[in-house]
């Protein structure tokens, strides 16, 4: 009887289905906004959030700049990962990241004061002991803040 009522919730729409609820990712991205004096060089902080006991895959981490605000920036650069064996092949090692990780995009000097905006693309795959999501592709803003000296 209760499996016949939580049927007809579900086909009415008055119960999430537990597909949804277990599926969804609950990886973050963010970017902080960087303050440098003008003609100083700095990096750009990216920082994917990686929940208690979740992890990525280095190697299926990648930042691209898609619009650079008028910047000049340089590739991204990648903390190395834990060495751990890939469940799909044992004998394999793969690089994971079981905690935040912050990736480092480098900013040449800024000359002129200004806030510019910068667009990233953050392409991760995320998972727990039993799931993987399908690699996620984030878009993101983030400023440079450049003062005079």
């Amino acid at each position: 009887m209760f499996r016949m009522l939580l049927f007809f919730a579900a086909m009415w729409g008055f119960a999430p289905t537990v597909e949804a609820r277990s599926t969804k990712n609950p990886f973050r991205v963010e970017a902080e906004t960087l303050a440098l004096a003008a003609g100083a060089a700095g990096r750009l902080r990216i920082t994917i959030a990686v929940p208690k006991d979740h992890h990525i895959y280095r190697d299926m981490v990648e930042v691209v700049v898609i619009d650079a605000g008028g910047l000049e920036l340089a590739e991204a650069s990648y903390p190395p990962g834990l060495k751990k064996p890939d469940p799909a092949d044992p004998a394999t090692l793969r690089q994971v990241y079981d905690m935040d990780v912050i990736i480092e995009v480098p900013v040449a000097g800024v000359v002129k004061p200004g806030v510019y905006p910068v667009t990233l693309q953050v392409t991760y795959q995320g998972c727990k002991k039993s799931l993987c999501w399908m690699p996620q592709t984030d878009e993101i803003q983030a400023r440079v803040r450049v003062r005079v000296k």
